[in-house]
């Protein structure tokens, strides 16, 4: 039976672990950490969650999320995506764990600000029924755990982040998804055109790169539902941005490029800054 030591306690339900002295983890249970300190074991047998945290990239990742997001809501997000992945075989991509941690967090602050606003995240459940499946688990889930009540179409743009982030281990199955299928056609092109220009997500830019996945799915939203930013662009902010990043602004223009040749609509001057700006984060973090 493995040893777990107490390394930070989070809260009184809530503890990182020390795995037989190698592995580190985040265990969850009734009262596991209740008046526990560095050091003191903690019995598998109190244990009803484990998030083991044994790459690199796991433990910048959990860290990145905590600066901004409560523990509970982390974990509640963790243990939505494990649910996908073990109950429906439902693989992801790893930066789903930041945008719909991301997500669940903000909808959860404007719940209980009495501003949530009914999801205009397009419904499709018909076309991904164990996305909407799981979406629906999901909020279940999200309701039990932090005590909160998110209406029933919060399931809706939760779907979406499981469908924009699913991953497949055959790349020629993905190749084959309908044209129409805009949210995984505009990652194909932002993928694309970052690997002519060898962009790519490492432990260095992957908080910059997963806020980029985060503003595709909006984006993606935008366009299913006929919506544009309409705030009005000051030119002389596009020609400043221009100058100052001319080669985030090439990638920029190429990627709206694309994307409104291949899905045949219009992004105005603010979408073309959001991608400036994200490359621009990206690239100087290289």
């Amino acid at each position: 039976m493995a040893l777990l030591v107490v390394n930070r306690v989070y809260n009184n339900n809530t503890v990182l672990v020390d795995v037989d002295n190698s592995d580190q983890a985040i265990v969850q249970g009734k009262g596991v950490g209740f008046q526990k300190r560095h050091g003191d074991d903690i019995s598998p047998t109190r244990v009803e969650r484990i998030f083991y945290l044994n790459t690199k990239e796991a433990k910048h990742r959990f860290g990145t999320l905590l600066k901004d997001v409560p523990i509970d809501i982390t974990m509640t997000s963790f243990s939505i995506i494990e649910m996908a992945k073990q109950t429906y075989h439902y693989p992801v991509m790893d930066y789903i764990y930041v945008t719909l941690t991301d997500h669940i967090a903000q909808t959860y602050k404007h719940i209980m600000a009495g501003k949530y606003q009914k999801s205009t995240a397009p419904d499709i459940r018909d076309k991904y029924p164990t996305e909407y499946e799981i979406a629906d688990k999901a909020v279940e889930m999200i309701n039990h755990d932090l005590n909160v009540r998110f209406p029933k179409d919060a399931a809706q743009a939760i779907a979406l982040h499981f469908i924009n982030a699913h991953g497949s281990e055959n790349s020629e199955e993905k190749e084959k998804v309908e044209q129409a299928d805009f949210g995984d056609n505009v990652n194909k092109i932002v993928k694309s055109v970052f690997k002519e220009y060898g962009i790519t997500r490492n432990i260095t830019n992957q908080n910059y790169f997963d806020r980029l996945m985060i503003h595709l799915q909006y984006l993606v939203a935008r366009i299913q539902t006929h919506e544009q930013d309409k705030r009005i662009l000051n030119q002389d902010i596009e020609s400043d941005f221009r100058k100052l990043y001319p080669k985030s602004y090439k990638i920029a223009s190429e990627i709206c490029d694309k994307i409104q040749r291949r899905l045949d609509i219009i992004l105005n001057d603010n979408e073309l800054l959001y991608f400036l700006i994200h490359i621009q984060r990206i690239i100087q973090e290289k």
